[in-house]
């Protein structure tokens, strides 16, 4: 099964915060012996426009050049490269630079600028999410002083395109890593109910597909990697979520509209990425990260 590329290059983007920290943090966990680490920082605007050195962009460069610095400190050599990417958005930035280098995972922290321990709704996190290149990896709050190694790894699951796209990264990953793989199914069990009064019959039926599915991606799995599956009833979201408290990392798919190579985000992606305190990565159908 075909996962992440091992020495596919990793950006993360930097922003001389705690978000930064966090993100370094994750990108640094997640790489592959080997695998390059871009280091970007993003400003809003054009780059060098010639000519003397206005005062505002001045500070911009020196902030820049620190932030670029507090990552330095952290990654030292295990990054390849640091740069400062300009564009009319941080976003947009980091996408520039996920194609440029053929990006297999853009690394971002939480941005938080709703409730406390919540993304919200247009926050730079959420906009480098939406049509990004490749997979995107959401550091929560504090995870660059947790220190906590990734052990256990959870996958949204249905036998979908994009959770086969989700599943396969996931594998990459546990392998990687030694972690240990827990396939997760959720069944929309409001769907059933608002269905008629033939929905509730159809849930047996429902659980033994979804328990089949699951044994059958289980079996396709290198077998020195430790597996385990689950059924879950309920809020596709909530519950993920829930499940994910005993994971160290949750690997979910995008919805599979609009261009194939885009993370596009659907409700249940949209939710987790707004609630998780996990380690989250959100993986876009036929992506880099799902090719072979």
């Amino acid at each position: 099964m075909a996962g992440m590329p091992g020495t596919g290059p990793i950006v993360v983007g930097v922003d001389g915060r705690g978000g930064g920290d966090d993100a370094l943090a994750l990108a640094l966990a997640l790489a592959a012996p080997g695998a390059p680490i871009v280091v970007v920082t993003a400003t809003d605007g054009p780059g060098d426009l010639g000519g003397d050195e206005a005062p505002w962009r001045l500070r911009l460069r020196l902030r820049a050049e620190e932030t670029l610095d507090r990552a330095r400190e952290r990654a030292g050599d295990r990054a390849a490269s640091y740069e400062v990417a300009h564009a009319g958005s941080p976003a947009s930035a980091l996408h520039g630079v996920a194609e440029r280098v053929g990006a297999s995972l853009l690394v971002v922290g939480a941005d938080h600028h709703g409730p406390i321990g919540r993304i919200a709704a247009g926050s730079v996190t959420e906009q480098v999410l939406h049509a990004s290149p490749c997979a995107v990896a959401v550091a929560p709050a504090g995870l660059a002083d947790d220190g906590r190694r990734v052990a256990t790894i959870g996958v949204g699951y249905d036998d979908g395109p994009e959770s086969r796209a989700a599943l396969a990264t996931a594998v990459d990953l546990a392998d990687r890593l030694g972690a240990r793989l827990r396939l997760i199914d959720v069944l929309p069990t409001e769907a059933f109910w608002l269905s008629g009064y033939a929905g509730p019959l159809v849930l047996p039926e429902m659980r033994a597909d979804a328990r089949r599915a699951l044994g059958d991606a289980a079996q396709e799995i290198d077998p020195s990697i430790p597996v385990e599956t689950m059924v879950l009833e309920g809020d596709p979201a909530a519950l993920l979520a829930r499940a994910a408290e005993r994971l160290d990392l949750l690997v979910v798919g995008s919805r599979g509209f609009g261009p194939l190579r885009r993370v596009l985000l659907g409700s249940v992606s949209a939710r987790l990425v707004r609630d998780l305190d996990r380690p989250l990565v959100v993986v876009p159908r036929t992506a880099r990260t799902a090719a072979s």
